[in-house]
């Protein structure tokens, strides 16, 4: 079904399609992911890309994997213990 412009139109039966599709992957272990927030939605961000000595490179990603962090969430561990910025 195509309207003037031929941009085809949503078939009828589409949405129980997507329930059945839906209920066959339940069956099957998969977890949907629809309507799941982003654990480290944070608001507005800002890149930050910067060039470091190669040992302060890798000191800041082994503080990152002995601490399970992040680097967004390394470099505010290190800014709260500095003091710039509050918990």
């Amino acid at each position: 079904m195509n309207d003037d412009f031929g941009i085809r139109k949503k078939p009828a039966d589409r949405d129980s399609t997507l329930e059945k599709v839906d209920r066959v992957a339940e069956k099957l272990g998969f977890a949907s992911r629809e309507g799941r927030k982003r654990r480290n939605a944070v608001g507005p961000t800002m890149p930050v890309n910067v060039k470091l000595p190669e040992d302060t490179y890798n000191a800041f990603l082994k503080f990152c994997d002995d601490n399970e962090l992040t680097y967004r969430k390394g470099i505010e561990k290190l800014l709260i213990k500095a003091g710039y910025i509050e918990e």
